[in-house]
């Protein structure tokens, strides 16, 4: 069954396709900053588990509605009573399960999903973001990782991840301080893919870029995306390159989109790609 076809209505986001191949979630709990309940995460996750296993389906993007993209777990859905270190127990604050807040801090997922980060972006909004496969924000956007002041750290995945991505004293100078950052540090720093001046622009930006993106085969950018992947998180260079090469690389090299893309080549014409099958 086809995503669309699902009943999509849901509390706290919905669910758009700007564009035939391309799926959009947005949050839409503004007056608490998009922050995100269990209920609300769950739905989210399985949103992309849908889009992952439905063919039609090439590209995600994510955003907010208002002055926020997310700011992370809603803690206020529980007693103020209960002890935060027992419902860390059960999962409640700090699920450091995979695919983690909204199935996005610790997704592995086949297919790329775009961050469109038109706000107020921290804490698990940040570890969502962290993982995502490109990041577009607005200039005014701000960043932080403030569980620092709170006396936790942020455990979803963020923390090797971010290591990774803007090294190692950078991503000290955010999670031990805590403090608010602005897009365009980011955006010098490398997380940030790409930046543009007002909200507004953040998204129209995200749906061209996917649809960029869905001019070229569907196959390509599943294993594209794993090869990236692939090298962004193994320990050995060779490793990654030998499980892109000798398992993936076959796979893509058999799918019609292969052959499909040289003869169009040779004939000098744009190729007519068709639904990845991997």
């Amino acid at each position: 069954m086809s995503l669309r076809s699902r009943p999509l209505q849901f509390q706290h986001f919905y669910v758009s396709f700007p564009h035939e191949k391309i799926v959009q979630v947005t949050l839409n709990r503004p007056e608490k900053l998009n922050s995100i309940n269990k209920a609300t995460s769950g739905e989210i996750q399985q949103i992309w588990e849908l889009f992952d296993q439905d063919e039609s389906l090439w590209v995600g993007i994510i955003t907010g509605v208002g002055r926020a993209f997310c700011t992370g777990a809603d803690l206020q859905e529980y007693k103020p009573s209960t002890e935060w270190n027992e419902m860390n127990k059960i999962g409640m604050i700090n699920d450091m399960s995979a695919p983690g807040l909204a199935g996005l801090p610790r997704r592995a997922g086949k297919k790329p999903i775009i961050a469109a980060v038109n706000g107020i972006c921290m804490g698990g909004g940040f570890e969502m973001v962290a993982n995502c496969d490109l990041v577009i924000a607005c200039s005014s956007a701000i960043f932080s990782l403030p569980e620092v002041k709170r006396g936790i750290v942020p455990v979803a995945g963020c923390l090797p991840r971010l290591t990774r991505t803007l090294g190692l004293q950078r991503t000290t100078d955010l999670v031990l301080t805590g403090r608010n950052v602005r897009a365009k540090e980011l955006h010098d720093w490398g997380l940030v893919s790409r930046l543009v001046e007002s909200a507004a622009e953040v998204v129209p930006l995200s749906i061209q870029v996917a649809q960029d993106m869905c001019r070229n085969s569907p196959d390509a950018l599943i294993v594209g995306r794993l090869g990236i992947r692939q090298s962004w998180e193994t320990g050995s260079v060779e490793e990654a390159v030998s499980t892109l090469a000798d398992r993936w690389y076959p796979r893509l090299m058999a799918g019609p989109n292969f052959s499909e893309g040289i003869q169009a080549f040779v004939e000098k014409r744009s190729p007519d790609w068709i639904d990845s099958k991997l």
